[in-house]
């Protein structure tokens, strides 16, 4: 006679209700679960013949709370995205808002005159202008 044993024992739960992470654990804050990334700004750079515009989604943030550097090509957005308070007396029943302070890096694509850089933020979005280093730009070669 063969028998078979199991290691693990057979148990057919539905795909969801172990995908559910707040009925196994209640609720969960946000902030325990978002990975890195998802709290970091989304951006995005854009070339022109003249100039690079980067674009940083910062709803919420205040312009006081974002620091921009330029150093060895690196151009550093750094910031902070406050908590949100609630009234005296009250819970959370959800909050996926993710606050904390952020640092983002980027390389830029091409040499940058950093005395002509200009940022605006406005409607939560950091808009940034790189304008190109006189020797970055193009330029139309005459033939002798």
């Amino acid at each position: 006679m063969l028998m078979r044993i199991n290691q693990f024992p057979i148990l057919s739960p539905s795909w969801q209700s172990v995908l559910d992470l707040e009925s196994v654990f209640g609720a969960i804050p946000s902030q325990a679960y978002a990975s890195r990334a998802s709290r970091l700004p989304l951006m995005n750079l854009a070339e022109g013949e003249n100039e690079s515009v980067l674009t940083v989604e910062l709803p919420g943030v205040n312009k006081e709370d974002v620091k921009i550097s330029l150093e060895g090509g690196l151009l550093t957005v750094t910031g902070e995205r406050k908590a949100q308070g609630i009234p005296e007396g009250a819970r959370w029943l959800r909050s996926e808002s993710i606050n904390g302070k952020f640092v983002r890096t980027l390389e830029l694509p091409h040499p940058v005159d950093p005395k002509t850089i200009t940022a605006e933020l406005k409607n939560g979005i950091l808009s940034v202008v790189l304008p190109k280093a006189e020797e970055a730009r193009p330029r139309e070669i005459t033939i002798r």
